[in-house]
């Protein structure tokens, strides 16, 4: 059941788009790559903003977060802090966003909605004394990298949701089910779900590039190929170059796919390792391949770019996630939010917007009547071969994330 539908959609329309596109592009390369460099290890190896041993949760244990005293039935509001343009805003007044407008014309919950989050590392480091010390961060919801959720559960920081609340939890698609840092998403709701790809300018490489495996070894490319500084996406892309599964492998595997980065980059094959100007350096023809976010390209629309839609060996999916801190106010107004955009007429409506897949059933549909222009790129609305050969990063203890992370930054020399 989704319930009253949040607002007529023969009545949105968004084809002005009064958005900054140039924020929209960089802000999940923003995002990816503040993870890059984001650890702060201490001598002996370990995070050091994680101070209280006793708050880790003992390996094999199941964490499920800690609840604090829920006001939700006294104060209906939802804090909820997000990335600067990340949701839906109106044409005419880019103050207003219809979709959050909409929630609390239809339950009378106020949503406190703050663009505060800039860096995974540095949000982490915001909430974590909150949190150690058991009390409120200020915070209902709260989104983080699919690779932070590990780190986030691994000290027992964030709530397993009340799916009696939450309903529509039934619609998300079995790809997104399939997470490997929350399988069956009992701690997590994707905000937006996307893919890892590769893109080129047809202008600068002769030969159409359709396989990974290209981007490091083909001679005509020596020197023109953009990565990422991001550890998860650039090994990702090496594992599957070489045949092997980014959601199963072995440190020896990893040891492989880091060798094969070495080895591209020591022979002059990658002129750059990049965060969130890989796309800037594309534009200006610095570079002719580059590692590229699905959404990103496709808001791109240039004559000369050629994606890869779907590489022969694959490619990367990741997903941006709602959670909920332990110790929230308002986790019930959290969970009937996470609710509301569980609908698809209102995923489509975000989706269009920040330009990543519906991750909903039905929101392909509402999508389509929606923008049908939109709908037609395999980019937001991927084909069935796209869905079955995307996959998600093994999720990483504390130890081998920092452990991989800190190699990878030594062959990057980021």
């Amino acid at each position: 059941m989704s319930g009253p539908s949040a607002f007529d959609l023969a009545q949105y329309t968004n084809r002005t788009r009064a958005r900054s596109t140039a924020a929209l592009m960089s802000r999940r390369s923003l995002l990816r790559g503040a993870a890059a460099g984001g650890l702060a290890v201490t001598a002996a190896g370990a995070l050091s903003a994680c101070g209280v041993a006793g708050h880790v949760v003992p390996a094999g244990a199941k964490a499920v977060g800690q609840a604090g005293k829920d006001h939700s039935a006294t104060e209906k509001q939802v804090v909820f802090a997000n990335w600067p343009a990340y949701i839906d805003v109106d044409d005419k007044n880019p103050d207003k966003r219809p979709t959050l407008d909409a929630f609390e014309k239809q339950t009378g919950i106020r949503v406190e909605y703050l663009e505060v989050i800039n860096d995974n590392n540095d949000w982490y480091t915001k909430v974590d004394p909150s949190l150690v010390k058991g009390i409120d961060t200020g915070y209902d919801l709260m989104v983080v990298s699919d690779y932070m959720v590990a780190k986030y559960r691994s000290y027992d920081y964030i709530q397993e949701l009340d799916l009696s609340n939450i309903p529509n939890h039934s619609r998300l698609l079995p790809e997104v089910l399939r997470s490997t840092t929350d399988p069956g998403r009992r701690f997590t709701v994707p905000w937006a779900y996307g893919y890892t790809t590769i893109a080129y300018n047809n202008k600068l490489v002769k030969h159409p590039v359709t396989s990974l495996a290209e981007i490091f070894t083909r001679s005509d490319l020596h020197g023109k190929v953009s990565l990422f500084s991001e550890m998860e996406d650039t090994v990702a892309l090496a594992l599957l170059a070489q045949g092997l599964d980014p959601e199963k492998f072995t440190d020896a595997q990893f040891n492989k796919a880091l060798e094969y980065v070495r080895r591209a980059k020591e022979a002059g094959q990658i002129r750059s390792f990049t965060g969130n100007d890989y796309l800037s350096d594309f534009q200006q023809g610095n570079t002719a391949v580059t590692m590229a976010y699905s959404g990103d390209v496709a808001q791109l629309g240039k004559p000369n770019l050629v994606t890869v839609y779907l590489p022969k060996e694959g490619m990367l999916s990741w997903s941006d996630n709602c959670v909920i801190p332990d110790f929230a106010r308002h986790k019930t107004n959290a969970e009937k939010l996470l609710n509301y955009y569980l609908q698809p007429d209102v995923a489509a409506t975000l989706d269009d917007w920040i330009d990543y897949i519906p991750s909903v059933q039905g929101a392909v549909q509402a999508l389509q009547k929606l923008d049908p222009e939109t709908a037609s790129s395999p980019l937001i609305v991927p084909t069935k071969q796209m869905r079955a050969r995307a996959r998600g990063f093994m999720a990483l203890s504390i130890a081998q994330l920092n452990d991989y992370t800190g190699r990878f930054q030594q062959v990057t020399g980021q």
